[in-house]
């Protein structure tokens, strides 16, 4: 159950708070109310979880105090709702930032350990700050290790490689996924030829299964989770990305290497950086140039000090992931999946598409979702998509006016009702404080 859940869930600087990531509108309550109405979600949620988990007598009485949570929340809400809070994206964001219930941590602070998940292959190498406590959020840095041919790196013996005791370590949340044994992971799979799927749902599972666990488990903050690749897992991490774009704050490529055959323009949001040598130079003037191209001023690059994995690299990596933080609403999202079963990121979800299987080159299936929310407007242009959903709040369109859907040049006028319990589920089901969305429109491509 929690393997095949991991896919859904996804998961001295003090972490950033919502006000640091966005600037929003005059809010409708005031900070005390933000803040009782914020105390009451969390009881309530919390209570629930209990619920959901008790058996027997013990959920007789968690019955009773999530009847009595939810009944001290809603009638709080209810007032939070009559001034307009569905509509206002900065009480929203207040009020559910960090709303799911603290996880004492089941590990120490401050040492490498390693952990895994009982009767799996999911195993990885974790630390915490020494200053860690579950009551705050804090950023985290999910990294792949270096290897050659399927021989990877140990997971505890990288982290002295490329964090040692440089000032990173107590900054972040880290973690190191044991990768699969003898299977490589750059090489984009031939879907055509047989176990390719099982093996790339073993590369993905021995990643987020370990991410997964860590979300779960310590106060993770969404809004600032970095992937770092190494040598010869480069590849893949820009791969794994384009299949869960929006769940990065950026990626660091410590050896990058080529992508020629593996689409980009889903990571059209997220920050890349790479670390230059001489002997990948090549490479990465390439990745710039393209990533300029498609997916503008987000390729940085910066020469790599030391030997790799450039551990020595450490302050300069610190210091580019303390200004970058994941947008849970762009204004503009691109899919170009790269797998049939991964085409959804931020707002936009295709439903019904061409096959990847079946189509080729500029044939594939694409969609391009523009909000402009001074004309209220939503523009989708699309290709080999015959259905598609997107999810919208006040920071895209002002949902209490009409609005504006149009696909493929073609324009409908909408109205929308705003749903609590819509946007709470949404919410809840991918783990996600930032997830904010009270509509949801569903529309079929029209014919040409």
């Amino acid at each position: 159950m929690f393997i095949a859940a991991t896919f859904s869930l996804l998961t001295s600087l003090a972490p950033m708070t919502p006000d640091a990531v966005m600037q929003d509108p005059k809010p409708v309550l005031k900070a005390s109310e933000q803040k009782s109405l914020g105390d009451k979600l969390r009881k309530y949620l919390s209570a629930d979880l209990t619920y959901q988990a008790a058996r027997g007598r013990e959920r007789e009485k968690a019955s009773k105090k999530l009847r009595k949570a939810r009944s001290s929340f809603e009638k709080e809400w209810k007032k939070a709702d009559e001034a307009g809070v569905l509509g206002s994206m900065s009480d929203l964001r207040t009020v559910f930032y960090n709303c799911f219930t603290p996880v004492r941590p089941d590990i120490g602070k401050g040492s490498v350990l390693t952990k895994g998940v009982k009767d799996t292959e999911i195993e990885w190498a974790i630390r915490l700050p020494k200053k860690y406590t579950e009551k705050k959020p804090w950023p985290v840095i999910l990294t792949l290790p270096s290897g050659k041919e399927g021989d990877w790196v140990k997971p505890a013996d990288y982290f002295k490689a490329i964090y040692n005791k440089k000032p990173i370590i107590d900054q972040f949340i880290l973690q190191v996924p044991k990768l699969p044994k003898d299977l490589e992971m750059d090489p984009i799979p031939n879907y055509s030829r047989d176990r390719a799927e099982e093996e790339e749902d073993k590369r993905i599972r021995s990643v987020f299964g370990a991410f997964g666990y860590l979300v779960n488990n310590y106060t993770v903050d969404r809004a600032r989770v970095f992937l770092d690749c190494g040598s010869e897992t480069c590849g893949f991490g820009i791969r794994f990305a384009t299949l869960f774009p929006d769940r990065w704050a950026g990626i660091i490529l410590r050896n990058p290497t080529e992508v020629d055959d593996l689409r980009i323009g889903t990571l059209f949001n997220v920050p890349i950086l790479a670390l230059k040598t001489e002997q990948n130079a090549a490479e990465v003037d390439a990745l710039k140039k393209r990533w300029d191209k498609e997916c503008p001023d987000m390729f940085t690059v910066i020469d790599a000090k030391g030997a790799a994995p450039h551990l020595d690299s450490s302050d300069d990596i610190l210091a580019w992931t303390n200004e970058k933080s994941r947008d849970m609403v762009p204004n503009k999202v691109t899919l170009e999946p790269n797998h049939d079963r991964f085409n959804k990121a931020y707002w936009v979800d295709i439903h019904v598409a061409d096959s990847l299987l079946t189509t080729t080159g500029e044939d594939r299936p694409r969609l391009v979702a523009v909000a402009d929310r001074a004309t209220n407007r939503i523009t989708i242009d699309c290709k080999g998509v015959e259905r598609f959903e997107i999810l919208l709040n006040d920071d895209l369109v002002d949902l209490s006016k009409e609005f504006t859907i149009v696909v493929n040049g073609k324009a409908v006028k909408e109205t929308r009702r705003r749903s609590f319990g819509e946007m709470k589920r949404r919410m809840l089901e991918r783990n996600d404080w930032d997830y904010i969305f009270p509509v949801r429109y569903v529309s079929s491509v029209p014919k040409e």
